[in-house]
């Protein structure tokens, strides 16, 4: 298309949000500013009703619309570019993306989230940040402060400040400065998964002759996913070299992969969570095939919990206080608090993760109440963590071999 094709062709643009109260906001600032002696001559018609539009002189039209009804507004119709304000009071934003708003992008086009953090749901705003923060191919985000605007006077953010300086900490940082809040308590905090997964490492790496492993698996019942997690001990921090998921297939695969995987990397044992009316009956069933194994019993609160407390020593192991920093206090005020190492600072941490995406999301969303959540990658990863405490400094004796087996 040339350039003068371009200034020429009917570009079809939405502009929407939560409410059609909100939808105006946009279509008042552009009239706004499209509304001068320079830019009039750009605009052929504004439309008020039944749903607001500008028309430009080339054809192409601005129109606004809400999301309500499940964007029921929106349906229907082509766009080349929309935009989505205050996205984070959407709470369904992924399943309204994925079942109306991205079929409305005629033949491809751009669509762009604006608004204040809302909480980490994975069905919202939060979700569609990580993924630009990760560099996922299509996905862009960034993040900013209110004081970032050069556009509010300095006096009117001074008094915003002031009058959240009582309220509560983490509602101060999500409206003045755009964090992503949980008001409910993850089990792994930001800077633990940023330390432990590493871009640099591969997916999968083969075993290495004189290198100790162990390997622990999450065994799928019924719709749940099998998961294998396989790791590297002999050194700290330790690597984890290969990641296994599967779903809906056949035991026979699952005790097959769970017995090559074994023997690939030279492990005596295959930690396995027993849990549940199956679990003695998986563990007879993989003795049969000589497998070896051990079963370990997750499904009580104090051993679910042992194994999150282990993936989180592991992921704080060697962590040091370097200095003081300041922070506000739940009263507004300026205090000193000790100032850990930041994520790569230093070498603390048991763990070095590929960047697993799997892997990764459950972990950012983990809770101790997790009945909704899908866990199998996290229980497989404190399996796997349990199983490297225990053999870490276990070595083969002269003859024979109690805990590794050769390759």
């Amino acid at each position: 298309m040339s350039p003068q094709e371009w200034l020429e062709h009917p570009y079809q643009s939405v502009s929407t949000a939560p409410s059609f109260d909100q939808g105006q906001l946009a279509y008042k600032a552009a009239r706004q500013l499209l509304s001068t002696e320079a830019m009039k001559p750009l605009v052929r018609k504004f439309r008020a009703t039944p749903f607001p539009s500008i028309e430009f002189w080339n054809g192409s039209v601005m129109h606004v619309r809400s999301l309500h009804d499940d964007a029921r507004y929106v349906d229907g119709h082509g766009y080349r570019y929309l935009s989505i304000d205050e996205a984070g009071w959407i709470p369904n934003l992924r399943k309204l993306v994925d079942s109306v708003l991205l079929m409305r992008l005629a033949g491809g086009g751009s669509l762009d989230f604006i608004g204040t953090p809302k909480g980490k749901s994975q069905d919202g705003l939060y979700w569609y940040y990580l993924q630009g923060q990760k560099e996922v191919e299509g996905f862009y985000s960034q993040r900013g402060s209110i004081f970032d605007n050069p556009y509010l006077p300095r006096e009117d953010l001074d008094m915003r400040a002031k009058l959240l300086g009582g309220s509560n900490a983490k509602l101060r940082d999500q409206v003045l400065y755009g964090e992503f809040i949980d008001f409910e308590g993850l089990a792994f905090t930001g800077d633990q998964l940023q330390n432990a997964f590493r871009d640099d490492m591969p997916l999968e790496e083969e075993p290495k002759d004189e290198h100790r492993y162990v390997t622990a698996w999450d065994l799928g019942r019924i719709t749940d996913y099998t998961v294998g997690i396989t790791m590297d001990i002999t050194e700290r921090p330790w690597r984890i070299v290969r990641f296994d998921r599967l779903n809906k297939v056949p035991w026979e695969q699952i005790y097959g992969l769970i017995s090559d995987v074994r023997r690939k990397y030279g492990c005596r044992w295959a930690y396995i969570d027993a849990t549940g009316p199956q679990g003695d009956v998986i563990e007879s069933e993989m003795l049969k095939r000589k497998i070896p194994i051990q079963g370990v019993k997750t499904a009580s609160k104090t051993a679910k919990l042992a194994l999150i407390n282990g993936i989180q020593t592991a992921f704080d192991e060697g962590r040091n206080v370097i200095g003081q920093t300041q922070v506000l206090d739940h009263d507004g005020l300026l205090v000193d608090r000790p100032r850990l190492e930041e994520p790569l600072e230093g070498d603390w941490g048991l763990l070095r993760m590929p960047r697993y995406k799997q892997l990764e999301t459950e972990l950012e969303i983990y809770q101790l109440d997790d009945k909704k959540l899908t866990q199998d990658s996290v229980f497989a990863l404190g399996l796997a963590v349990a199983a490297a405490r225990e053999m870490e400094y276990v070595r083969a004796p002269a003859i024979g071999g109690l805990y590794y087996g050769g390759r």
